[in-house]
């Protein structure tokens, strides 16, 4: 599978559960907007077949390579980002929620859930637009998880697939910075994540983030519960150029730590 094959189709599965974002791309494209992806985030769990350590090749064999490591202590996640050798390919922000660091109860509903996938599981770039990759899980264990890791609550329910896609700003040539991007948002109801302030970072990182907040989508239980779930968001990139004049092209542990929240059940809205 070549790499653009691959974005098609994890686009196609997050489209699935995320209907804001093609609403927005749309929205953009009709002003004129090329839209073009700055980068792509997905979302795993250590010790386990689908751990960061297991997936990495995969994006190692479309062409990647390991660009920087980052640590979010309080969400208990590492996080890897990765550039591709063609610079105009998306780059992939690939984070993991460490298991260990959870309380009992929570490790037991997600060792549950691990010891469901296949332990000779041998990734391919299908792997990440698979979805959930266990049973449905009980209503009681998701709220378990929610109250104390909405990362991990998030997964059990959405599994492998893009967390966020993200809108580079530089590309843009009507809405060429943030805050115009969050006005166009907001007149067309699309509730944007406050968490840190709407904008996160700023020039003098060389960085600037803002998301909007994910769509809730039914989500049935094994129990027969049914309600609504947060699922995926969309994000938007305005980078910096560094001393040396070029884009800057890491990421900011400060922003992605806050663009997190965006799926957090407490602040999505329904729509």
């Amino acid at each position: 599978m070549n790499v653009d094959t691959f974005f098609t189709r994890v686009w196609d599965a997050y489209v699935e559960v995320t209907p804001q974002a093609k609403a927005i791309y749309d929205l953009f494209t009709g002003y004129g907007e090329n839209v073009v992806n700055d980068h792509v985030a997905f979302r795993t769990l250590s010790d386990s077949p689908i751990a960061l350590c297991n997936l990495e090749p995969t994006l190692l064999s479309l062409g990647y390579r390991h660009q920087d490591s980052y640590v979010f202590e309080k969400k208990k996640l590492i996080a890897r980002s990765y550039v591709h050798r063609d610079a105009g390919k998306p780059k992939i922000f690939l984070s993991e929620l460490q298991r260990h660091q959870l309380s009992e109860t929570a490790g037991a509903v997600l060792a549950d859930l691990v010891a469901q996938i296949a332990e000779d599981l041998h990734p391919d770039p299908s792997i990440f637009y698979q979805g959930t990759l266990w049973r449905t899980p009980n209503n009681g264990d998701y709220q378990t998880l929610v109250h104390e890791s909405e990362y991990a609550a998030w997964l059990v329910t959405m599994g492998l697939r893009a967390n966020h896609f993200t809108v580079s700003v530089n590309h843009l040539q009507r809405f060429t910075d943030l805050a115009a991007v969050i006005t166009l948002l907001k007149q067309n109801d699309y509730g944007v994540n406050a968490v840190g302030g709407e904008i996160k970072g700023s020039p003098d990182a060389f960085l600037e983030q803002a998301a909007t907040l994910a769509d809730n989508v039914w989500f049935e239980f094994a129990d027969g519960e049914r309600q609504r779930v947060p699922s995926c968001f969309y994000e938007f990139a305005k980078r910096y150029p560094t001393a040396d004049g070029e884009l800057f092209q890491g990421f900011v542990t400060g922003n992605a730590d806050k663009i997190f929240e965006s799926t957090n059940p407490m602040a999505t809205p329904e729509r």
